[in-house]
């Protein structure tokens, strides 16, 4: 979790959201040794093992998805004001919520239409399933596009059929519709 809000509230908020109080303010991410070797990886350790980071500014929401990305991670990012931006953006995913700025509505992937952060689970699983039917519909596709082209080579080749280029295209076109 990263908020502006002061740190006592961020650490209750993840006590009773469950994401835990292991909370640090935006001072740990402003260390003397930030761009030292060694002080990089004490930060990204950081925000790595970090439950969240409070009273941060958008340059911290920015700077911790880009590190987050340099680790290898997929990055979600919620936000609703034009200080959620950049991060949105940044982010592999940006989510606006429901009553979000028009700036962080652009920056986002997609848009909340109903108040609540439960709506992001169902449009997970939703997306999963389109992704799946779209998929299962490629491979469906091409394997009948081979069929096909499998059967012109073997007329082609062993009955030595000449196919006119009008009825090629005519099949083309066929093949591409509706197949069910």
């Amino acid at each position: 979790m990263i908020t502006g809000d002061q740190l006592a509230i961020g650490k209750e908020t993840g006590r009773r959201l469950g994401m835990g109080t292991n909370m640090y303010p935006s001072s740990a991410l402003l260390g003397e040794n930030k761009n030292s070797i060694d002080g990089t990886l004490v930060i990204d350790e950081l925000i790595e093992n970090a439950d969240g980071f409070a009273g941060v500014f958008p340059e911290h929401k920015y700077e911790i998805v880009q590190r987050l990305q340099g680790k290898k991670h997929i990055v979600g990012m919620t936000g609703d004001g034009v200080n959620d931006a950049p991060a949105l953006k940044k982010a592999d995913i940006g989510i606006a919520v429901a009553d979000a700025t028009d700036a962080a509505r652009g920056a986002s992937d997609i848009v909340l239409t109903e108040p609540g952060l439960s709506v992001i689970i169902s449009a997970v699983l939703t997306s999963r399933a389109i992704f799946q039917r779209m998929k299962n519909y490629t491979i469906y596709a091409v394997s009948i596009t081979i069929r096909i082209v499998l059967g012109f080579l073997l007329l082609a080749v062993f009955w030595k059929f000449d196919f006119p280029p009008f009825m090629v295209l005519i099949i083309a076109i066929l093949n591409d519709g509706k197949h069910y």
